[in-house]
């Protein structure tokens, strides 16, 4: 199945391990040229040298995503690298496990920075540079948070909650320049940083879980790949949960039983 994605450049943010080094590496063995970005360089640094030998065309460089200037010179590099950019991922994201009402001010604005406002400035990227090859895909992470927030990160969920608006907003905006904009919702996947949570509370993540199991980078990183082909052409202002059907019923851990 051809997808169209050969030496389409794909720039995935936050996106030196976890999902984004997934999706990264997931376009790049459909073909598709990836730039990616982290606010760590030895990250980066490291991230590159496996994608290169691999035998990946892939550009990078640390940024600060929530800096306008920062990612707009970012994405600038990229276009000089490559020659254009078609599909922009905002992946980049962080997570204050805290209740609202124990939550600083400083923590507060660095996750609105962070997973809002770099949203944001990915809209406006995409305007810019993906308008400029004629069309392409802006795709953007929200969370389960966004449908249903948990106590202990109510700011981490209003963020979502705010990128799940924009995405359907930026959606329409951008259609007349044939630009598609999508969300993906992850539930339950193990990475590096999730990986203890799970194992300490075990049943009691699977349980809501329809299959039953939680997810993998790779998982989210195929479908995101098709959201962005296309095969998905039709699709925009939307959102595609993967989530292993977490939460379809109120109780779908009985079925299990």
């Amino acid at each position: 199945m051809d997808l169209n994605l050969n030496n389409k450049v794909a720039v995935v943010t936050g996106s030196t391990r976890g999902i984004g080094l997934a999706i990264a590496q997931t376009f790049a063995g459909a073909g598709a040229q990836v730039a990616i970005c982290n606010d760590i360089p030895s990250e980066v640094e490291t991230t590159l040298k496996e994608l290169k030998g691999m035998g990946i065309d892939a550009y990078g460089e640390p940024v600060d995503v929530s800096s306008r200037a920062k990612i707009f010179a970012f994405a600038d590099h990229v276009e000089e690298h490559f020659g254009g950019i078609d599909i922009w991922i905002s992946n980049a994201g962080v997570f204050v496990p805290k209740k609202i009402i124990d939550t600083s001010e400083e923590q507060w604005q660095l996750t609105m920075d962070v997973n809002v406002k770099a949203v944001y400035y990915g809209g406006l990227i995409a305007a810019d540079k993906i308008r400029k090859r004629g069309g392409g895909v802006l795709i953007n992470a929200a969370s389960f948070a966004s449908l249903m927030p948990a106590t202990g990160s109510g700011a981490y969920a209003a963020s979502k909650a705010a990128v799940y608006s924009m995405t359907r907003s930026l959606a329409a905006e951008l259609a007349p320049y044939n630009i598609r904009v999508l969300g993906y919702i992850p539930g339950v996947i193990e990475t590096q940083m999730t990986a203890p949570t799970i194992a300490a509370k075990g049943d009691a993540l699977i349980n809501p879980i329809a299959l039953h199991r939680v997810g993998d980078c790779d998982e989210v990183a195929n479908t995101i790949l098709f959201a962005a082909s296309d095969m998905a052409s039709y699709m925009t202002g939307t959102f595609i949960e993967i989530s292993g059907g977490k939460y379809c019923t109120q109780n779908p851990g009985d079925a299990w039983t």
